[in-house]
């Protein structure tokens, strides 16, 4: 029997909010909530070291395989999405400036968590989550969205490990089922290291299959922040216009041809569904198609030839990774499933008797009024966690520091300038 049930998550005309376009026929859920948890409701497991996730995430020819998809896929979710469009100095700026930022913030969010050693570990990724901190707003509908939200936050998270998959299914590299499920086992622990709430997380990985495909059938929208994203596919004015003015003529002499390539890994590696649903399939042509197989037959053969050459870790990884292989004595070729699974394991029994880590908080000595962040320059403002005390059931604020006052966006983090390699 039906029944008619009012759909408030339903969007009947186009809405535009700020800088974000959503069309007629989207559903917007409410996910408005800050899900972080307090240091003494959070367990933070460090990704080990002999682990898959340590073998592909830093790995070149992996991410050259899939281009802007994690950035693209996070601003499909719609929370996500308007989060970038309310927040984001890209969107605002969208210069040479912004566009190196944004990259080293997403190399902190992978090297700083991932391959940082464990005491660096549990406070890049805190750091990670806090900056999350302000991002909330307004939606469609009344609704409301905060980037910390579990639903919202795991998804960003499902967008960085995703790529290994996708990179497999393209052919660059060839994972087991084994091997997947390994690497999102291991991608809890890397879930873990934010301190945010996991009821979003999927217990096994047949759940997590069907989490994605839902996610991909119903979730992803396309909107205004999504097009922004995806607008490399079709043209390289936005490369002409974030670089510097003195290259910008240069810039445009050499955009044909930057415009093919940044076609062709901006769009290859979408699934039908995608491509269809962000109207871009008109400008993805045979032709690019053929390109996009040739550039993945040669990831492949690049990747396998540098390992069997046994080519230096520095150049086969990303500066991150490379590092910390050297730190840790390791060999990326040396890692297999069996010694991943071992070390998983052994983690985990650690654990289990040490009860995890946990973030140190180093309290912080009051912040002076008047004081301004190093970083982005706003003026420091109480700290809205802990009411400007400081302190957050008898123990000190993980967000301020117990500084009392932080900035708006970059928290206890104000007193360092940001370095930009």
């Amino acid at each position: 029997m039906s029944q008619n049930v009012s759909d408030d998550d339903l969007i009947e005309v186009e809405t535009r909010v700020g800088n974000n376009t959503f069309h007629a026929g989207t559903r917007i859920p409410e996910r408005p909530t800050d899900d972080s948890l307090r240091p003494k409701d959070r367990e933070q497991h460090t990704v080990p070291p002999d682990s898959l996730l340590w073998k592909y995430m830093g790995d070149p020819f992996v991410l050259a395989a899939v281009g802007q998809r994690a950035a693209i896929i996070e601003n499909m979710w719609p929370q996500l999405g308007q989060g970038v469009s309310d927040h984001s100095v890209l969107v605002s700026r969208g210069d040479f400036k912004s566009l190196r930022e944004r990259a080293a913030n997403t190399l902190k969010t992978i090297g700083g968590v991932v391959y940082a050693t464990p005491e660096q570990a549990t406070k890049f990724g805190i750091q990670v989550r806090n900056f999350h901190k302000s991002i909330k707003g307004e939606m469609p509908n009344g609704r409301r969205y905060h980037a910390l939200d579990a639903e919202t936050f795991y998804w960003a998270h499902v967008t960085f490990f995703e790529l290994i998959y996708r990179a497999s299914e393209l052919g660059v590299i060839d994972l087991t089922r084994d091997e997947k499920e390994q690497i999102f086992e291991e991608s809890k622990h890397w879930w873990s290291m934010y301190g945010v709430d996991d009821r979003a997380q999927p217990e096994t990985y047949a759940d997590y299959e069907k989490y994605i495909a839902h996610v991909k059938e119903h979730d992803l929208i396309d909107m205004g922040i999504a097009q922004y994203t995806a607008g490399s596919a079709k043209t390289a004015d936005y490369f002409v216009r974030a670089m510097p003015k003195k290259y910008q003529r240069v810039a445009k002499l050499a955009s044909p041809a930057v415009a093919a390539m940044l076609r062709i890994t901006t769009m290859g590696h979408f699934e039908p569904e995608l491509l269809e649903r962000l109207r871009l399939s008109e400008y993805w042509t045979k032709k690019d198609r053929r390109r996009y197989r040739r550039l993945i037959k040669a990831l492949r053969f690049g990747r396998i030839v540098s390992t069997r050459l046994r080519l230096p870790v520095e150049m086969r990884y990303m500066s991150f990774a490379a590092k910390a292989f050297r730190r840790e004595g390791l060999n990326p070729d040396d890692i297999t499933l069996e010694s991943a699974r071992r070390a998983l394991a052994e983690a985990r029994a650690s654990y289990t008797s040490e009860a995890g880590l946990i973030e140190v908080i180093e309290v912080a000595d009051a912040a002076p009024d008047g004081a301004t962040c190093a970083k982005c320059e706003r003026t420091l403002t109480d700290c809205i966690d802990c009411a400007g005390s400081g302190v957050v059931d008898g123990d000190p604020c993980d967000v301020c520091h117990g500084a009392q006052r932080g900035c708006p966006v970059h928290h206890a983090d104000w007193r360092t300038p940001a370095v930009v390699a």
